[in-house]
């Protein structure tokens, strides 16, 4: 998390013009998605941290969650109530991402490329349409989906995590305020 992190902060100040991702904007918080166990982990502890009144929100949003609803841990306000703790897919939005050819859907290509820097690779790159509106990410402000998608595999596979298992996180949240009600 903390590359991703590190990559991000250096991407926003490199192109804070061109990034138009900041709190309150919820453009890409509109999926219910689901998390590894070495992410559940870290949410579970975003979720331990929270204060009443942001728990009392959270038990009040669960109540409607429902495949169309905008992301569970979305406030009022737009903001993610456990951004500390979010899992890695959300550190990663608006961010310029590089799949191989073919692995994401052409209408979110925004951007074929052939190399990046200096290795050669068939790449389709995509971003936040809110981002980079004026010009195009340059090859270090794109970061490897696939690199990430390892990192994430390797973090969970030596935390001891179900390789298999995925935890929406809806339920996930519905099982942490239980468990933090019953202690």
């Amino acid at each position: 998390m903390a590359k991703v992190d590190a990559f991000d902060v250096a991407v926003r100040t490199r192109r804070a013009a061109d990034m138009a991702c900041r709190a309150g904007c919820s453009a890409c918080c509109g999926q219910q998605l689901s998390v590894c166990d070495v992410e559940a982990a870290l949410l579970r502890e975003g979720i331990d941290a929270l204060d009443d009144e942001a728990r009392a929100g959270l038990a009040l949003r669960l109540e409607t969650v429902g495949p169309e609803s905008a992301c569970v841990f979305l406030d009022a306000a737009g903001r993610c109530a456990v951004y500390a703790s979010r899992p890695l897919v959300c550190r990663t939005q608006g961010l310029p991402l590089r799949y191989p050819n073919g692995v994401i859907p052409v209408s979110a290509v925004f951007l074929r490329r052939e190399t990046v820097g200096s290795e050669t690779v068939g790449s389709d790159v995509t971003w936040c349409p809110l981002n980079f509106r004026d010009a195009p990410p340059s090859p270090p402000d794109v970061i490897d989906a696939a690199r990430v998608d390892t990192m994430l595999a390797l973090s969970n596979r030596d935390a001891g995590g179900d390789a298999e298992r995925r935890t929406p996180l809806a339920e996930l949240a519905r099982a942490a305020l239980s468990d933090s009600v019953a202690r």
